[in-house]
């Protein structure tokens, strides 16, 4: 049996209240706990290439978008907790939105002009410590605790954009496409990076009680990434005669676009303004031969495209109900 196994049947038995004996008693039933089921309604948001963690103290509050979260509980001990939880929600990108062309420092992002979508189907295992912690029964828990959290989760994820126009105007999936070479097998790009991964979390809450099964509370949880595709931007920009496709070349570098494909509003007369007097228009040679059309800085082979080293976040935030459902469970204490 490996060790990934021996994990799950652990956690499954500490969240139903058995015990366990290995040569002899490995822990004793001292306190008593309880079971309980609950559900975090709030909001989820990223920071990424597209919304950059350095330049802002708040999130991009035009990307907040919904998220719920259903969870199981067990109580291990007078200040520790075990909760399996699945959480779902719409993670959103957009440099025209986020990058003012006014802006020095943004101008880059909105050039780059690259947006996205990602549903977020995540499954989580956290381990939570009550600041102000409680034994007995569960009726006489503390009436008010704040709380950290840490834990690990696994979750699907794929990265989508609106084409432009004259491919339908449609939310395409990108990770199959490989905007910076990655399906192109070719010598030198990154491999397809994969839509499940794992992350880390962290976090902290408070939470009330209000009746002798029920608390409320409010949760703030950072999942830190091991990886930097979560908005299909981490690299250089691939030669586009390496690319697959014409769909692929449009996705890949969206820098003359003349209008926000996700929006549909207007980059003009900021799109013009910006050529003349930052990175002007260029056309080069791909390496299949063709010649084509990008700003200066944008779309040939080793130009910037993103921060790569810098993973991915993303946070949500959020009020939990819960709701004892099992109670008289024996807390295990670790010798």
């Amino acid at each position: 049996m490996n060790k990934y196994k021996i994990l799950l049947i652990f956690t499954l038995l500490s969240l139903t209240g058995y015990s366990v004996n290995a040569q002899g008693r490995f822990f004793r039933l001292k306190t008593e706990g309880f079971l309980t089921v609950g559900a975090q309604v709030g909001t989820i948001n990223y920071f990424g290439d597209m919304n950059p963690l350095s330049q802002y103290v708040a999130p991009e509050w035009r990307f907040l978008r919904p998220s719920i979260s259903v969870n199981v509980q067990r109580k291990l001990g007078k200040n520790f907790h075990v909760r399996l939880e699945f959480t779902y929600g719409r993670l959103l990108g957009n440099d025209f939105v986020s990058a003012s062309p006014n802006n020095e420092r943004h101008r880059y992002r909105f050039l780059r002009n690259n947006h996205f979508r990602n549903d977020i189907k995540e499954l989580s295992l956290v381990g939570t410590y009550d600041i102000l912690g409680s034994g007995g029964r569960y009726y006489r828990r503390v009436p008010f605790t704040p709380y950290v959290l840490a834990g690990i989760a696994v979750f699907h994820h794929n990265p989508k954009a609106k084409t432009p126009e004259e491919f339908g105007g449609k939310w395409v999936a990108l990770q199959p496409l490989g905007t910076e070479g990655q399906q192109s097998g070719v010598e030198g790009y990154a491999k397809p990076y994969s839509r499940i991964q794992p992350a880390a979390i962290f976090g902290v809450g408070v939470k009330w009680k209000l009746t002798d099964r029920v608390n409320f509370g409010f949760e703030l949880a950072l999942r830190y990434l091991f990886f930097d595709y979560l908005d299909d931007v981490s690299d250089r920009y691939a030669d586009p005669g390496d690319l697959q496709s014409d769909l692929v070349r449009a996705l890949a570098n969206r820098t003359l676009e003349g209008s926000d494909a996700a929006t549909g509003r207007t980059r003009e007369p900021d799109l013009t303004r910006l050529t003349e007097q930052v990175s002007p228009r260029i056309t080069f040679t791909g390496s299949d031969g063709n010649t084509y059309e990008t700003i200066a800085g944008y779309g040939a082979r080793g130009d910037k495209r993103g921060e790569k080293g810098n993973n991915d976040v993303f946070i949500t935030a959020g009020f939990r109900l819960s709701y004892i459902i099992n109670v008289g469970l024996k807390c295990p204490t670790f010798r």
